[in-house]
């Protein structure tokens, strides 16, 4: 667990000051609204993409309806969908991609 992020969001007004970490085994979102950090191991991502500004159905962590942002679909659970707003949403998906999570 002491291994340091692939990458690190800065926290944004897009994105309400929340920050979003890639970790080479999981994703970590930290969510002021839900008062604690999502943690989506890497095995449990079916997809990751960069989408552009519009409603989307499921969990909204920040302004994800209005700008271009990252929609994350989980295998299980109860959040299957979440959306967020990263500083720079392709760069975190192509990191994801790289790392071979939601490839599968």
């Amino acid at each position: 667990m002491n291994t340091p992020p692939l990458y690190t969001s800065k926290r944004t007004a897009k994105s309400l000051w929340q920050q979003y970490r890639i970790y080479p085994d999981r994703v970590e979102l930290q969510s002021w609204f839900l008062f604690h950090t999502i943690i989506v191991p890497a095995n449990e991502i079916r997809t990751v993409e960069v989408r552009p500004p519009g409603l989307i159905w499921g969990i909204k962590l920040d302004n994800c309806n209005f700008c271009r942002h990252v929609l994350l679909t989980r295998k299980s659970g109860c959040f299957k969908i979440i959306g967020f707003t990263p500083e720079d949403p392709e760069q975190f998906v192509a990191i994801c991609k790289s790392t071979h999570f939601g490839t599968a």
